[in-house]
């Protein structure tokens, strides 16, 4: 993954969504926003790129476990890291960090180290 990829956002509160963006867009970042796994899967599907995907757990259509588990299926896509940002404590396995909604600063942090690794390796 290039660092020059988009965040990918993966957010079904749309002011949440909204706002996590254009802070990112404010720190440099080219950002695609998307509302559930399903969007986000179609995005990747067509080939777009990510440097780093920022992923909700709770999700309409298709929720952010069914989300990772495909990604990992499919071996290019497989590798682009993912932050998972969501209200629970529960997280994923394989992922580069698990950030609660109410620390964005960490959020943001672990965003800038995310996009500075080129792949993740098994």
């Amino acid at each position: 993954m290039l660092a020059t990829d988009p965040v990918l956002l993966v957010e079904d509160n749309d002011d949440l969504r909204e706002a996590l963006a254009r802070v990112l867009v404010g720190r440099g970042y080219r950002v695609v926003q998307t509302r559930d796994g399903q969007e986000a899967w179609d995005y990747l599907e067509r080939g777009s790129r990510a440097s780093v995907i920022v992923l909700d757990l709770v999700l309409p259509r298709m929720n952010g476990r069914l989300f990772r588990a495909k990604q990992l299926d499919h071996e290019e896509i497989a590798q682009i890291p993912v932050v998972v940002f969501t209200a629970t404590e529960d997280g994923l396995p394989d992922v580069v960090a698990v950030v609660r909604k109410t620390d964005p600063e960490t959020l943001l942090r672990t965003i800038e180290q995310a996009v500075r690794v080129p792949a993740l390796q098994d």
